[in-house]
Order: C-alpha cells, then structure tokens, then sequence
C-alpha cells in the first residue's frame, strides 16, 4: 500500500536521485511513487538555474560575440544532458526506432526495450540536439535567458501530467512505476513549479513575447504526451524521455523565435 501521509523530502530525494547524477540516496519503491513525479517540475528549476548560471558566466566572455552565444547554446544542451545522465536522450532514441521502424503496437514495444541505436535513433538525437542547441543560442544572444527556465520545467511537467494521466503500456518497466493517482499534495507541487514561471515572466521578460511561449508550452505538455501514448496504448519508459526532450525542444524553439 501507498503511505497515507505524504513524505515531502522522500518524494524531492526519489525525484532528484532518479532525474539526475546528484549522489542522492533512494530507492524507489516496488509500488510506484506518483507522488514524486510531483517533483520532476523543480528538476527542471533546478537545470534552468544551471543555465542561468552558464549565461552569466558567459557574460565575461562577450554575449555580443557570435562565438559566445553559439558555444553557449551548445553548453547548456550540453550540460542538461549530462546533468540528466543522459535519461531522456536514450529514451527518445529508443522511442524514434520504436515509432518510425514498425506500425505494429507489439513490434514497437519489442523495439523499445532493444538497446541497439538505429538510423532512426541516430537521426532524432542529431536533429533534436541540433534544434535545441541553435534556440537556446537564439536566446542568449537576444537575453532571453528565460526560454531556458521554461523549456526544462515545462518539459517536466509534461511527464508528471503523463504519468497521473496516461496509462502505463506494459505491466513492468519505468511506465508502471511512475504511474498512478497522486496525493493533493503532489498534484499541488507541480501547480507551484508551473505556476512560479508566470512571476519569472513578469520580474525578467517582455510579456508578450514570455506568455505567448508559456502558453505553446503548457498545449505541448498536454498534447506531446497523448500523441506519443496513442502509437503504444500508453507510456513508457522510454516515451517519458521523448515528451521531456520533445516539448522542451519545442518551448526553445517558440521562445526563440517570440523572443
């Protein structure tokens, strides 16, 4: 059975420790933990901070130069992935062999557990990476360091809605784990990840340009994941990582061109 109270730091420890390489100690429970997905929204507060970071160390170097802004694009793609232990890359690896190389359900959950990287594999994590990579260079050039608080919280986000919303595709796997109805407390951490970004907006961005990106990328974490699931009758795994990378790829991409 679930625990009847909620455990605040158990479930930031489970997040932590699963979405990142920070030596945090925690086992996730044979159950399931939904209500640590919750969590997942302040990851990415956490990888915008790092990016923040980046760009202000950047600055010394010229954030009017081309070489600055180009390498800093790439520096923060760069610096989530390995951050992330490179989580949501493999699983979009696997997902883009899955989704393109069969029309069969059976076939493309088959695919997915094959660790084997594909032409199609290949071809999603180049041109994904390239994509994100050339937005986020976008908006450090423009001093729209924003985008890259949106991007990895929304990108998040969208796998926490995922996994309290969508069922899971197999009976085992990360899917299953992360599945399930979560506490009011949970459900309330996420609501206050996404509903800070607002505040981030008015204190650092032109609104237009901030709210019209914001609200592309909450229809993203609704929809990518649906549209994702559909192909298998639900999540997995390696589909969590492809929502991840895809909305945030697409928030970057539209505060970038917003910006």
């Amino acid at each position: 059975m679930r625990p009847a109270r909620p455990r605040p730091l158990r479930d930031l420890a489970l997040a932590l420790g699963f979405l990142t390489l920070l030596p945090v100690t925690a086992e996730w429970p044979e159950h399931g933990a939904p209500d640590a997905v919750g969590y997942y929204a302040w990851v990415g507060w956490l990888l915008g901070g790092e990016a923040v970071l980046l760009e202000w160390g950047l600055s010394y170097v010229g954030r009017s130069a081309v070489t600055a802004w180009l390498l800093g694009g790439a520096l923060v793609v760069s610096a989530w992935a390995v951050t992330t232990r490179f989580l949501h890359w493999d699983g979009l690896a696997d997902s883009a062999d899955a989704l393109f190389g069969s029309h069969d359900r059976k076939r493309r959950l088959e695919i997915m557990r094959d660790s084997r990287i594909g032409s199609f594999a290949a071809t999603a994590v180049a041109l994904t990476a390239l994509v994100q990579a050339s937005s986020a260079a976008a908006a450090l050039e423009r001093g729209a360091v924003w985008v890259l608080v949106l991007a990895p919280v929304l990108g998040r986000a969208a796998a926490s809605l995922a996994a309290w919303t969508l069922p899971p595709a197999r009976g085992d796997g990360l899917g299953l784990a992360a599945a399930g109805r979560p506490n009011a407390y949970a459900v309330a951490v996420t609501a206050l990840a996404v509903a800070a970004l607002p505040a981030l907006g008015l204190l650092t961005a032109p609104r237009v340009p901030f709210f019209a990106t914001l609200g592309i990328g909450v229809a993203a974490a609704v929809a990518v994941p649906r549209a994702l699931a559909r192909s298998v009758g639900g999540m997995t795994g390696d589909l969590f990582g492809a929502a991840v990378l895809a909305v945030e790829t697409i928030v970057l991409a539209a505060g970038a061109l917003a910006s």
